[in-house]
């Protein structure tokens, strides 16, 4: 089974997407800092989700560090803030598959599903 790890401090956006993600294996953590721990406990992960804006550091951080490990790690960014990043274009912004916030149902499964496939 495929494996996810969600990031997002919002537990609305939690339950979009624990919804929208049935049949992925997922585990969820409510900040960058726990996301790093909890990614240390296991070997196996096909997809990040994150959100952009966190207290402790960004999206874009986490990914950085998440990839110091797992190089090929693929990665979501979700975002309330597109329209500022498109204007400073930050050179991941291009690279990194992102959806805006909040994203529906139907597009955040598609995402997902081409990113690292279906359930």
């Amino acid at each position: 089974m495929k494996h996810i790890l969600v990031v997002d401090d919002d537990s609305s956006v939690l339950d979009v997407l624990k919804r929208a993600l049935v049949g992925y294996r997922m585990s969820i953590a409510r900040d960058p800092d726990e996301a790093l721990h909890v990614a240390s406990n296991f070997g196996s992960l096909d997809l990040l989700i994150t959100d952009y804006l966190m207290p402790s550091m960004t999206g874009a951080e986490l990914m950085a560090r998440m990839r110091e490990k797992r190089p090929a790690l693929r990665v979501l960014i979700l975002t309330g803030h597109a329209d500022i990043l498109d204007r400073e274009n930050p050179p991941w912004w291009a690279q990194e598959a992102h959806l805006s916030k909040p994203p529906s149902l139907e597009m955040l499964r598609a995402a997902v599903a081409g990113l690292i496939g279906p359930p």
